[in-house]
C-alpha cells in the first residue's frame, strides 16, 4: 500500500500581514487532484500543527472541514492526524472517537499507552506532540528533564511489539543537525527540546513534524515533509513537496507544489528593481535595497510594480556585512551568557559589552536552575 505524508500545515497563517489561506486551499487541492488519479494511495498522514493558533480562525476550520471531506467522504480515503505544538489539543480531538467510523483518527493528547491504526500489514503509531511535563504527569518516577529524556522514557514505556509493518507519526525537533526555518518556534533555549534519533531505529518509516524543511534525519526513512507552504523568507529557496510512501520496501517520492503565488527575496537597488522585468511580479516579495541611503516611500514605488512587497530592508544600512548571522538551530544551542553577548552587540551597535552585564545575566539563569 501507500500513504502521504504531510505536516505543518498550520492553516490560517499570515506572512508580514498577508492571509495565506488561499496558497493553502490551492495546495491542499493540489494534494487531492493527485489522489483521484492515484487510487493505490489508501492513507493521508497529518503530523502535527495542522493550525497556525490554538485557537483557529473560522476560514482556517473551514478550510479543514472541506480538505477532510474530500478525503474522506469523496475520495474515500483514511486519514491519520496528531496535534502539533501549534494545535489545541483538545479543539482538534473534539469528536475523535465518533469520527473513526467515518475513517478520521485523531490523537490529540498523549496517553499512557499509545494510540495506533492498522491499515492493511502497516500498524501506525500516533505520537502527538508533548512536553517533559506532559510526560511527567503519565510517569512522574521517570526522568524527564529535557525533551530527550521525556520522550526516551514515554517510548520506553511502550509495546511496540508486532508482526506488522510499523509507522511512527510525531511531531517533535529530532536531530542535532536538522535544518531549522524562521517561521519555527522554538520550544526550549540550549537544545533542550532536541530529540535524539536513535530512539526511532526499531520504525520502519518515521513520519515527523514540526521543521518546516523538507529533509530526513540520519536515514531517509525518517523524514520531515517540511511544510506545504512558504512561511518566511528565508524558506524562499526550499522546494515544497508531499512525501509518497510506499510500504512494501518504505521507498518514496517527492511530489513537488506549485502555488500560484510564490515567496521570493529580490536584491537591488529601488531603480535596478523598479526597471526589472519580472515574470512573476505577483509573487510575495521581501526586497532587500542595496542602496545607501533610506527612500521616503520606497515600499509604495515598489508596490505600483509589485503588488505584494511585503518587507523591505536596507542591509547596508543595517551594516549586515559586519554582523555575525547565526542560524536558529546554532541560537538554540547558545548558553544564556554567550546569547546575551550576542544580542547586546547587535543591538547597540558594538563589539564591546562589559563582562559585568554578561555575569548578571549568568547569575541569573544559574539561580533559576538551583530553583
Amino acid at each position: 500500500m501507500k500513504f502521504i505524508h504531510i505536516a505543518d500545515l498550520h492553516l490560517g497563517k499570515m506572512l508580514h500581514g498577508y492571509s495565506l489561506i488561499d496558497i493553502e486551499r490551492e495546495l491542499l487541492k493540489q494534494i487531492t487532484d493527485y489522489l483521484r488519479e492515484h487510487e493505490d494511495i489508501k492513507a493521508v498522514v497529518i503530523a502535527g500543527d495542522v493550525y497556525d493558533r490554538s485557537i483557529p480562525s473560522q476560514e482556517a476550520v473551514n478550510l479543514l472541514n472541506d480538505f477532510l471531506v474530500t478525503l474522506i467522504m469523496k475520495l474515500h480515503r483514511k486519514v491519520l492526524i496528531i496535534s502539533g505544538n501549534h494545535d489545541g489539543a483538545d479543539r482538534l480531538n473534539f469528536g475523535s472517537e465518533i469520527l473513526k467510523m467515518e475513517g478520521l483518527y485523531i490523537e490529540g493528547t498523549l496517553k499512557e499507552k499509545i494510540n495506533y491504526v492498522d491499515i492493511d500489514d502497516v500498524r501506525f503509531y500516533l505520537f502527538p506532540f508533548v512536553k517533559p511535563s506532559g510526560v511527567a504527569a503519565l510517569f512522574p518516577d521517570l526522568p524527564h528533564g529535557n525533551y530527550n529524556e521525556a520522550v526516551a522514557s514515554y517510548l520506553s514505556m511502550q509495546d511496540f511489539h508486532t508482526s506488522l509493518k510499523k509507522v511512527m507519526v510525531t511531531h517533535q525537533y529530532v536531530g542535532h543537525s536538522a535544518q531549522v526555518s524562521d517561521s519555527e518556534c522554538l520550544l526550549a533555549v540550549g537544545g533542550g527540546e532536541i530529540v535524539d534519533p536513535d530512539l526511532f531505529d526499531e520504525f520502519d518509516y518515521v513520519a515527523l513534524g514540526h521543521l518546516h524543511a523538507p529533509q530526513y534525519i540520519k536515514r531517509q526513512t525518517l523524514r520531515y515533509s517540511g511544510s506545504l507552504t512558504k512561511f518566511s523568507f528565508d524558506e524562499a529557496h526550499q522546494k515544497k513537496s508531499f512525501v509518497v510512501v510506499d510500504t512494501n520496501d518504505f521507498s518514496f517520492e517527492l511530489v513537488p507544489l506549485t502555488p500560484s503565488l510564490d515567496v521570493r527575496v529580490l536584491k537591488g537597488t529601488l531603480e535596478e528593481l523598479m526597471n526589472r522585468k519580472d515574470e512573476h511580479p505577483d509573487d510575495l516579495i521581501a526586497a532587500e535595497l542595496s542602496d545607501e541611503k533610506i527612500i521616503p516611500h520606497a515600499i509604495d514605488q515598489l508596490r505600483t510594480h509589485y503588488p505584494h512587497v511585503l518587507k523591505i530592508t536596507y542591509p547596508k544600512l543595517l551594516g549586515n556585512e559586519a554582523v555575525e548571522t547565526k542560524t536558529l538551530n546554532e541560537i538554540s544551542q547558545m548558553e544564556p551568557g554567550a546569547l546575551f553577548e550576542a544580542f547586546y552587540k547587535d543591538v547597540m551597535g558594538t563589539d564591546h559589552v562589559d563582562e559585568e552585564y554578561v555575569n548578571i545575566i549568568r547569575r541569573m539563569f544559574e539561580g533559576g536552575e538551583e530553583q
